[in-house]
């Protein structure tokens, strides 16, 4: 068994991780949650995204990442290029983000879409927006 550790919620989403894998895990999850994203956006911010501390989480730990939480397709998609090989695949992608209905269209094209391109031999353009 492997055991996954995610550091949603911690004040310092770098230093979290780092304790994840102080503590044994196998692997971080950087997760910025619903309600963590929805709440920044209603009090007039910015709404945050996996990406924009995923470089630093990566390089703060030796072990695999995955990165979840609203990331479009692209970003999804972009995320084995930040070193976090893991793409996982939930709101707004596979469901709708707010009414948790089917969302991005078809969870089969979207998982094919991104297999394909993460695999190298899709049509999907990748822009790192970072």
């Amino acid at each position: 068994a492997k055991v996954m550790g995610d550091n949603l919620g911690c004040p310092d989403m770098v230093q979290g991780a780092r304790e994840l894998e102080e503590l044994g895990c196998d692997m971080v999850i950087h997760h910025i949650g619903y309600d963590e994203r929805r709440g920044i956006a209603a009090a007039g911010h910015r709404m945050p995204n996996p990406l924009d501390q995923l470089r630093e989480v990566v390089d703060a730990v030796s072990i695999p990442v995955q990165a979840v939480g609203g990331l479009s397709l692209e970003q999804a998609i972009a995320c084995p290029s930040y070193g976090a090989p893991l793409v996982v695949i939930g709101a707004p992608l596979a469901i709708d983000a707010d009414s948790f209905s089917r969302g991005a269209g078809n969870v089969e094209e979207v998982l094919r879409k991104i297999c394909e391109a993460v695999h190298g031999f899709g049509d999907v353009k990748v822009k790192n927006e970072r």
